[in-house]
């Protein structure tokens, strides 16, 4: 700002303005002369004039009636009003300063007074427009930033969220302490039926906890659609975090694989408090506690899985929740983990209502309403039919036009099988068929079926009669992979082959093991029973294909699977 100023003066005494005009104007500033108050008020311009001297007392309107005015017209703009005075009354002059004068110049006017006056204004005039300017910059610089946090919050909530967390299954509490926050819930359907959901909660709040969940979730959604398995899913999320993310900074987490064919679920726990499984045959809830260190923590080489299974019926519930939940602290100041969620432990509260009840009880102890912690809780009501039928077909439909002829033959050894799981990458090569990604659901559920009973019990030897019991479930599963890691001898074949005519297609699967085979002639293809807990798959197989067809001894089968020209499923 330059030290020249455009100033009014208002005075009516005509020697004194002439006087304070022309020691104004002999140190450069410009000078608007005013007769009175009212002179004064109709020659005030905000946009030009940046210093005004009133004489107290004038006809018309005296020096304060026409302060007042001049600051109404001056708006949010700063324009100091310095009073001229011949008085030497103290209340007086006190109240030019009660009214918003910025000074007040005694007549006789002394020359270097005025210039010592005038050149403090200056300086206050200069930093008031440094502030304006800055407080203009800030203005604009936080617009900018809130619209780049709404665009980025939208693209966070496309990649994060998925339309799963509306299925009637899921219910969720979630809460964030700022616009973004450190936890995420991802669910999404599995190609053969039954679900995966990952609760996170990422070190810190906010943008910087946030970014970390958009790799997980990329790999969380693309993984599952195409068919791979949880113990595949993690390690990759936790090498591509450990990949990305700074030192201090990790993601809690629990993972869950709801299989609805054989009506069990795997829970990985790594780092979050322990998960709540509600079974209705059991008082209290079983607790999976944490047996994993957070995701990228842990480099690839040394990174391990600990997965806990265990088989449910229709109507069991499941809950997990964040530290957020866990740590919040009640009206006392004692963390829930010691007050509030006690009778959740004891399985005092019923399951049906314990998200409700959870609800209420961060609300009634003020949790919700100022958060220390992002604050994520999900519930889980079990159940066979599970994202059964209700996968995402994006498919050109002039694709369905398009004629496929094709076969290919996979033989995996004991060492691949021991290390790879085919199906993915099967599914993938299945899917680029004209027409039959449609159908991506029920082809990658006969897949699994056809590979689990040859590599489980061909291979491996296992009884499903293990599978009887909750107990039972959890030593099929760790003996599964026991056998499987120690395996050094064995093979499954994998067949696939494709024809078409000018309407239909058949899909030809076969599978064969070097297992000893079984009685197939025994199989009980009778699918009503829900309540079994195992031998369910022959029978699911025997609905999904046209036909199934049993050699050498059991130990391969074939499966046909037709479907027609441009209809979906």
């Amino acid at each position: 700002m330059e030290k020249i100023l455009t100033i009014l003066i208002a005075d009516d005494n005509p020697s004194d303005r002439i006087l304070l005009k022309a020691i104004l104007s002999q140190f450069g500033h410009k000078v608007i002369s005013a007769v009175d108050g009212q002179d004064a008020i109709e020659k005030f311009d905000p946009r030009t004039i940046q210093l005004v001297c009133l004489d107290i007392k004038m006809p018309h309107k005296d020096g304060w009636e026409a302060a007042l005015e001049i600051q109404r017209l001056a708006g949010d703009m700063f324009v100091p009003i310095v009073f001229l005075s011949g008085i030497t009354d103290p209340i007086a002059l006190s109240n030019c300063l009660r009214i918003g004068g910025t000074d007040f110049i005694s007549k006789p006017y002394n020359p270097a007074l005025i210039t010592a006056k005038l050149n403090a204004i200056v300086k206050l005039l200069v930093m008031q427009k440094t502030l304006e300017e800055q407080r203009d910059a800030m203005t604009l610089y936080n617009e900018q930033l809130l619209n780049e946090q709404e665009v980025a919050k939208v693209v966070y909530e496309n990649i994060t969220n998925s339309n799963c967390l509306k299925d009637p299954a899921l219910s969720t509490i979630h809460f964030g302490t700022n616009t973004f926050n450190g936890d995420v819930i991802l669910a999404a359907y599995k190609p053969n039926g039954g679900m995966h959901l990952l609760l996170g909660d990422f070190t810190g709040h906010g943008l910087s906890a946030a970014i970390g969940a958009l790799p997980l979730a990329d790999i969380f959604f693309d993984w599952t659609k195409k068919g791979f398995l949880m113990r595949q899913i993690i390690p990759e999320i936790n090498a591509r975090l450990k990949g990305i993310l700074p030192p201090n900074m990790f993601c809690s987490a629990a993972f869950i694989d709801i299989k609805v064919n054989n009506k069990s679920i795997e829970i990985w726990n790594g780092g979050l408090p322990d998960l709540l499984f509600f079974s209705q045959e059991e008082n209290k809830p079983v607790r999976f506690t944490s047996k994993n260190l957070p995701l990228g923590v842990l480099p690839p080489d040394v990174f391990t899985c600990q997965i806990d299974p265990i088989s449910f019926s229709s109507g069991d519930r499941l809950m997990v929740f964040s530290d957020g939940v866990y740590e919040a602290l009640d009206l006392s100041g004692e963390m829930f983990c010691n007050s509030i969620l006690k009778p959740l432990y004891e399985g005092e509260i019923e399951a049906k209502h314990s998200m409700s009840w959870l609800r209420q009880e961060l609300r009634k102890e003020g949790v919700l309403d100022n958060p220390h912690d992002d604050i994520s809780c999900l519930g889980v009501r079990l159940d066979a039919n599970i994202g059964v039928d209700t996968s995402n077909h994006e498919v050109s439909r002039g694709h369905h036009e398009a004629p496929a002829d094709f076969s290919f033959e996979y033989i995996l050894n004991a060492d691949s099988l021991r290390n790879t799981d085919p199906l993915p990458y099967v599914l993938q090569i299945l899917t680029t068929v004209p027409g039959l990604s449609s159908f991506s659901s029920q082809i990658f559920m006969i897949l699994s079926e056809l590979y689990s009973n040859a590599l489980e019990h061909g291979v491996l030897n296992l009884n499903s009669d293990k599978k009887s019991s909750s107990d039972g479930f959890s030593q099929y599963y760790e003996e599964r992979e026991k056998r499987l890691a120690s395996l050094e001898n064995g093979y499954v074949k994998i067949s696939v082959k494709v024809t078409s005519d000018r309407n239909s297609r058949t899909l030809i699967l076969y599978v064969e093991d070097s297992g000893e085979g079984f009685n197939f002639n025994s199989v009980n293809y009778d699918i009503s029973n829900t309540e079994l807990l195992y031998n369910r798959g022959l029978a699911l197989l025997n609905q999904l294909c046209s036909r199934l067809e049993f050699s050498k001894g059991g130990s391969a089968v074939t499966a046909y699977y037709n479907w027609q020209v441009g209809i979906n499923n």
